[in-house]
Parts: C-alpha cells; structure tokens; sequence
C-alpha cells in the first residue's frame, strides 16, 4: 500500500505513516513528543492549517513515524525516532553510530522532502510496475538514497524557478523604489549636474548671442585664428576712442596692417578673420584673411583699390597684385591670400576650411558678434614659436606658453566693450588631463597671476614717472581682474568669464601694453643682479655713479631722466631751475637714447654731451655731505663757488 504522510497538531511536522490503516490510532510525534490520533484528511484535499513548507537544506529527522498500539507507547515512540544516517549533512538529532545527538536549540527547517519523495515514489512504481518487489532493510536504504537525492536535485529547481521569479519582478514594488542600482556614484552625478547649470549660466552673461565665427572661404586649416570687428573697435565714441587711445603704438600699428592688407580702412570692414596657418619649421608662415564690407563695391572700384590685374577665368574673379591675391566671393565679401595660392584660391569660393579637431569645439562655442575672438593651437605655436615670434618676443612668449602649463592645448580668447567689459576665455584639456582639472589648475594660477607679475615688475626701470606709475599699478588691476573671474566646466574645456565696469578695459589695455614693452627691454637676469648690488648702497655718491641702469628714453623729458637715475641708484638729483632757464634750457628737454645697461655715471655723460656745444653748457655737481647730485649750468656753478664732476674720468 502506498504510504501518506499526516501532520503533528503541535509543532505541525510533517510525518510519514506506513499506509491509511493507522487512521484512528495513537501517535507521538517525534520531533515534540506530543501524543494525537492519527486522522486521515479527505482524499486529494489539502488541510486549511497546513503550513506552506519551506525547501529543507539537508533531510530532516522523524521522517518514519510508526502506528503505536495501545499501551505500548514508550516502544512506538523509540521505534519513531530513528534517523537517516545516511544524511549528507550531519544535523542535530541525527543518529550517528549508536548515539543520539539532542535537537534542543535547533532551528526548525519545515521539510518537504516527504512529499517530494512521495512523488518519485509513485513516479518509479508507475515506471517499474510490478517489478518494485524490493523489500526488507536494504530495500528502504536504496529508496531513502535514492528519495535524499532527487530531493535535492527538484529543490535547486524549485530555488533556481524563484530566483528568477524575484529578478523578473524587480523584487517587488516596495523594493523598487527603494534599492539604487549597483555601483552608481550619485555624489558625482550631482557635482556633474551641479557643473553643467554652472556653465549654463555663465553662458547667459554673455552681451552678444552671435553665431561661431566661421570659416568659410580660409584656403587652409588654420592654427591662429583672429576675429576682429574693426567698424565696431575704431568707431568714433566714448568708449573706443579710451581705447584706441591707451592701446598707442599697438594701435596705430594694427591699423596700418587692415589698411594696407586689406586696402581698406577698419571702420570700413565690419567682419575680418584672418588665419596663419605655419607649415614647416623655419618657413614662413602663411596668411589669409576674409574681409567682410560695411557697404557693397562694384567691380570696378573693387579692381581700383586691389590694383591688381584681372586673371583669365570667365567664372572666378581674382586679382593678382605685387604682394598678394584677391578672391572676389561678392560685392561685399573677398579673401586676400598669399600671391602663390592664387591657383588654389577657387576651391574655397564656396568651401570652408577644416577646422583642427582640438580647436573645432572651441570655434563652435564662439560668438562672431563679440569685438576680438582669437584663437591659438598651444602645441604648433610652441613648436614653432621661432617663426611666430620676434627674437626680442619670444623671452616673454615662452613665460605666456609656460604659464598655461602642459594641460591644455588649445585657447580661445575673446572681449566685448560695451557695456561692461566682458572678457571670456576657453580652455581645452589634453588627452592626459580633464576640464575638470583645467579649471582648478587655472584657478590656482589666476590666484598667483598678480604676485608674479609684481616680482617681474620689480626688476623693470621705466624711463618716465607716468609709465613707472602705470606699471606699478598693473599688479593690482590683474587682482582685480582675478576677483571679477569665475571660473566653470563646459563640455570638454574649462571656461573663465571676466565681467568689470567699462572703464576697466582702458585701464587694463594701458597697464598690459606698458608692461609688455617695459619687459621687452628688461634683461631680467641682469635686472636681477643689479637689484642685488642694490641692497647695498655706497656710502660715497661718486661710488654710487658707477652702479647699473637700464637706459631707455624715448622723447623722455630731462627732468624725468634725472629723476629716473637718481632713483635707481638711490640718490637725490636737484635741478637748478634758475641756471637752466637763465642759459635758455628747459626741465621739459626730450631725452631719446636706447643704451642698454650702462653705468649712471655714463647714462648722465651721455645727456650732458648732447649740450656740451651750448653757449653755457650743463655740468653735475656731486655734494657728497649732503649726499646728492646737482645738475646746473657751468655759469651758474662757477658763482655758487661749487666744482663740476668730471663725467667722462674713468
């Protein structure tokens, strides 16, 4: 007969009985030792209260509970309480050899393996048929192997089978809302996102909400690249005459070059880009430039002001002259290129050129509105900075170059006027580094901008009084400059915007063309010696006269001349109005002498031999009492009763 199994009303195990004739008599359970009445529940009908089991690690003990006839309860309860030795897993209140190891304290693990080996059971009868005939000790051992084992295996399904159950159903909605996905750094998504409503905002300040500066019709992929508003920079107002003015030589020489380029006047132009592109090294680099009018030209006065001659293409006109070729594109739009690309010059009528793929994202973050974008290839610059630079810029160049440090390759740079002054500048990394330590870098060195340019400034000895004031004020307006700079993290670059009151342009544009020329002609090497001999000063002034200047006076007047020597070597310089107006001099005499390093005592010969002719020449007197130099006329020394220093003795 086939075997049931019936559950304990105390503890609710799972026992397994011989077969349905125990129905009605006693049993102990052997798990709890609780006597009940065996009842056998309605065939196929599942009890309401049984337990749902739980997947059992290892076989369970109690598994073969016996009918326990009547008055014999201590033997049916010792005859059910054997185990399985056969267990793989040896768990407490499992027989092992003759002993019985206790199962108080024992976690309960509900076991299914009973039903589950009632269902091989019935499976292999149906397979066999009358063949399972086994019988006896030996018998029970090979079904209760055989019964642990497919246990196991329909346990790993049922587990594997829920597994994916709980996977396929996101573990629930409660959990759902709740879990994060694995491994997602959330402090970095919100510093990202945190970054991106930065740059965002910082893009809102600009004045100008213009279109990238293109690059149509450029004959080459350039690695300088300018943009300029020359209508908008020269137009005759407040703000642009300040600033014409303060940019002095540079200015003057700027437009000269439009002028004499392009052939027409900057207020004339209203868009020019021009773009060098360097090709090999110690060759000259090649120039190109797209000139956009303000008003439309015919051909003719086009043909008048190129003064060049017209080449034989029915659909293209060029112009060649002396110094360079003309690609008319229409009435307001030509390229002026170099006489030798007048061949390649119809190519790019309608074509533009190929931006280098380190400087493209930077030229699409431009604005064509803005006043002055200028855009620079770090890494060919520097490589061919012998070609780019002059050899008395090139000292200055490297420190530029240095000061951007090797994480960057690419810069652009560009400002607007009005009507604040805005200034932006774009940052591109290497490979080897990120925007995000571009930015930090570049915070650092703005911080560290104005101490350095102090210590540079230091060793500079400006001719007049008004250039050593604007100089010696250069330092604070960079901190200024540092202050009213934030600095942000675009895509791909690191981005710095600079917003100050209008004003602030002129005054930056002054100090910054100051300063540069001054260190054009600092030998800072020997400006540093000098600065050390400085610390200590002679005693005797005549001793002073032989310490080193730098002399360099462009229309300098006599009076700053004298006061720029007598400073540098730490001496005071009386000049003796009354003799000088009496010999018809003036204080206001220009002084234009470049002789480098020099000793005091020959800067002074040098001035003194320019009126050494004169009816009453100028002589210096040295007072070494009160410990300072006079500069008089020969007349007037001689009625004071003092002695002229002879400046030419050795």
């Amino acid at each position: 007969m086939t075997a049931i199994t019936v559950s304990c009303p105390a503890c609710r195990a799972t026992l397994k009985m011989p077969n349905a004739e125990v129905a009605g008599k006693k049993a102990r359970c052997p798990k709890c030792a609780h006597k009940f009445v065996i009842s056998l529940p309605p065939q196929g009908v599942v009890p309401e209260d049984a337990d749902v089991p739980i997947l059992p690690l290892a076989p369970k003990v109690g598994k073969s509970a016996r009918w326990i006839p009547d008055g014999d309860d201590s033997a049916a309860v010792d005859s059910a309480a054997t185990a399985s030795a056969e267990s793989p897993l040896a768990f407490p209140g499992i027989n092992v050899g003759s002993e019985t190891i206790g199962t108080a304290g024992v976690p309960e693990f509900p076991d299914l393996s009973v039903a589950v080996t009632d269902a091989a059971s019935v499976a292999s009868a149906a397979n066999r048929g009358s063949a399972r005939t086994a019988s006896g000790r030996s018998g029970r051992k090979r079904r209760s192997n055989r019964a642990a084992w497919i246990s196991m295996a329909v346990t790993a399904v049922v587990v594997i089978g829920v597994g994916i159950f709980l996977l396929l159903n996101d573990g629930g909605s409660a959990e759902k809302t709740s879990r994060q996905p694995t491994g997602e750094n959330l402090a970095w998504k919100k510093e990202q996102a945190e970054q991106s409503a930065s740059n965002s905002s910082a893009e809102q300040l600009s004045p100008t909400q213009g279109q990238p500066v293109p690059l149509t019709h450029i004959p080459f992929t350039p690695h300088v690249l300018c943009h300029l508003r020359p209508s908008e920079l020269w137009a005759k107002n407040q703000t642009m005459g300040e600033f014409q003015a303060l940019l002095g030589d540079l200015g003057i020489w700027l437009a000269d070059q439009i002028r004499n380029r392009t052939r027409f006047e900057p207020q004339e132009i209203s868009e020019l880009t021009i773009a060098i592109n360097f090709g090999a090294r110690m060759a000259a680099p090649d120039t190109a430039m797209v000139v956009r009018l303000r008003e439309r030209q015919t051909s003719s006065e086009l043909m008048k002001k190129f003064r060049g001659r017209l080449r034989p293409d029915p659909n293209i006109e060029i112009f060649e002259a002396d110094d360079a070729a003309f690609l008319l594109i229409d009435d307001q739009t030509f390229v002026v290129a170099p006489l030798d690309m007048a061949e390649d010059l119809p190519d790019y009528r309608r074509g533009a050129a190929m931006a280098s793929p380190d400087m493209e994202p930077l030229i699409q973050e431009s604005d064509r509105e803005r006043h002055l974008s200028l855009f620079l290839d770090l890494n060919i610059v520097d490589s061919h900075r012998e070609d780019a630079f002059m050899p008395q810029l090139q000292p200055a160049a490297d420190k530029v170059l240095f000061w951007f440090g090797d994480q960057i390759e690419t810069v652009s740079w560009s400002f607007h006027l009005e009507p604040s002054f805005y200034m932006e500048t774009l940052l591109r990394n290497t490979s080897a580094s990120t925007a995000q330590r571009v930015q930090r870098s570049m915070q650092v060195q703005l911080d560290r901008l104005a101490e350095q340019v102090l210590g540079m400034i230091r060793r500079m000895q400006p001719a007049t009084e008004g250039s050593r004031q604007m100089i010696g004020r250069f330092p604070a307006m960079l901190q200024a400059l540092n202050v009213g700079t934030t600095a942000h993290v675009g895509p791909g670059f690191a981005r710095l915007v600079t917003i100050l009151p209008r004003q602030a342009a002129a005054n930056l544009a002054a100090g910054t063309l100051l300063t540069w020329n001054q260190s054009l002609v600092t030998n800072f090497e020997e400006a540093a010696i000098t600065s050390a001999e400085q610390s200590a000063v002679p005693d005797r002034v005549a001793d002073r006269l032989k310490m080193s200047v730098l002399i360099d006076f462009r229309r300098t007047p006599l009076q700053e001349a004298f006061g720029f020597i007598g400073e540098s070597i730490r001496t005071d310089v009386t000049i003796d109005g009354d003799a000088l107006k009496g010999a018809g001099f003036t204080q206001n005499m220009p002084q234009t002498m470049e002789l480098g390093t020099v000793t005091a005592l020959a800067a002074i010969d040098r001035i003194l031999e320019n009126y050494a002719k004169e009816r009453d020449p100028l002589v210096l007197i040295v007072d070494e009492q009160q410990k300072k130099l006079i500069l008089s006329t020969k007349t007037k020394a001689e009625a004071d009763g003092l002695q002229p220093y002879d400046t030419k003795a050795k």
